[in-house]
């Protein structure tokens, strides 16, 4: 018997909880989400497959814009239950991720350090429970 998809339902907590994150700092400059269904494997509706929202915030060229933010997030992430580890640092420690479990629920934030004249972004990605594909 195939487990009944929730991806519809996912979708639209995934696109909930990636607004309301980055509501939360706000952004004068450009705001680019991408949100899509996800799966590592066919297109059958038993097929595994889960939701996942991707944002990224402008930030300005503030000092410390972007750490801020990604502060601003984990505090309020942690407050509400969410476990945080560090995730990666790349270019040369300049770009952060930390990452946030609950519920079989996911959230990446990634920020930069400041850099005198560069913009700060700030990348909120947020993957839901996997579930199956459904007639999606």
């Amino acid at each position: 018997m195939a487990t009944e998809s929730r991806l519809d339902e996912y979708r639209v907590e995934a696109e909930r909880l990636s607004e309301e994150l980055a509501g939360l700092v706000g952004s004068d400059g450009d705001d680019i989400v991408d949100s899509a269904a996800r799966s590592d494997v066919g297109t059958d509706p038993s097929d595994p497959a889960w939701w996942q929202v991707s944002r990224t915030l402008d930030l300005g060229v503030a000092t410390d814009a972007s750490a801020d933010a990604a502060r601003t997030v984990s505090e309020s992430l942690t407050s509400d239950g969410w476990a945080s580890e560090r995730v990666r640092e790349t270019a040369g420690g300049t770009r952060i991720a930390d990452g946030f479990r609950r519920d079989e629920w996911y959230v990446e934030v990634t920020w930069v350090t400041s850099e005198e004249g560069k913009s700060e972004p700030l990348e909120i990605v947020v993957v839901s429970p996997t579930t199956t594909r459904g007639g999606a």
